[in-house]
């Protein structure tokens, strides 16, 4: 688990992924050029958005009332403080940043307005090539889909190619086949017939930008928890290996000994 960082190791969505996944009540402060910005969490999920001078102005209040009060800030203009802001620090790739867990006391009634699963999604899409390579390290990995995750309310949040990639999620296909797989259907709708050796450039190009567009979806959805590493299939444990394993521990003597 991460608390502190730097934006050049631990992305937006990296982040995201940790206060989402434990569904933290908590402060991410982000300290860069631009400023020093305080995301105020809610069970995982981003509720306000403060521009502070000094970090510590971000630990004055222990009450989320208190800081609205303090910021001049109603409850009904919260959605409207977050689409201004968050858009802000979103754009932001250099700077430190800091988790502080259980600081701030929210009240019970605190709507909902923008969900962190949903943001992860959204900027996965615009992650460079490096950045998804630092997760998907195998294209030869299999995933398969979260158990026990509403899938329903998580497909609401993709696009048509997103919830094409992650129907190929099974279990069963390799990273390389599913973009092999895409990569051939966007050959098949192409405009012109694409060949080789005239497109070789053409089709190499296309194929970078597909295998770049499913790391992409994938980096998302292992982020937002709804897919993971398929867990290797545990072998039904022979009791002839379970013998010959026990043996192999006891020197003969001790052996005839027992038997």
């Amino acid at each position: 688990m991460i608390s502190s960082g730097n934006l050049k190791t631990f992305n937006i969505v990296d982040i995201l992924q940790v206060i989402s996944a434990e569904e933290k009540n908590c402060i991410l402060a982000i300290e860069s050029k631009d400023g020093i910005y305080g995301i105020y969490f809610y069970k995982g999920n981003p509720v306000y958005v403060r521009k502070v001078k000094r970090n510590f102005l971000l630990y004055l209040d222990l009450d989320f009332d208190t800081v609205l009060k303090r910021d001049k800030v109603s409850k009904e203009d919260l959605f409207k403080n977050l689409a201004t802001y968050l858009p802000v620090v979103f754009l932001l790739k250099e700077g430190k940043f800091s988790i502080t867990s259980g600081f701030i006391k929210y009240p019970e009634d605190l709507p909902t307005y923008i969900e962190s699963k949903k943001l992860i999604i959204h900027l996965s899409r615009n992650l460079t090539e490096e950045e998804v390579n630092r997760k998907i390290t195998d294209m030869s990995m299999v995933y398969e889909k979260t158990p026990n995750v509403n899938q329903d309310l998580i497909t609401k949040y993709m696009n048509e190619r997103e919830k094409e990639i992650y129907s190929m999620v099974d279990g069963v296909n390799k990273v390389s086949d599913i973009v092999v797989k895409l990569h051939f259907d966007k050959i098949l709708k192409s405009e012109r017939p694409l060949s080789l050796p005239e497109d070789k450039d053409k089709l190499e190009q296309l194929y970078k930008e597909t295998e770049l567009e499913v790391k992409r979806a994938l980096y998302g959805f292992i982020a937002a928890g709804i897919i993971r590493k398929k867990k290797p299939i545990k072998k039904p444990e022979n009791i002839l290996d379970r013998i010959l394993s026990y043996l192999e521990t006891k020197s003969i003597k001790d052996t005839l000994k027992e038997v």
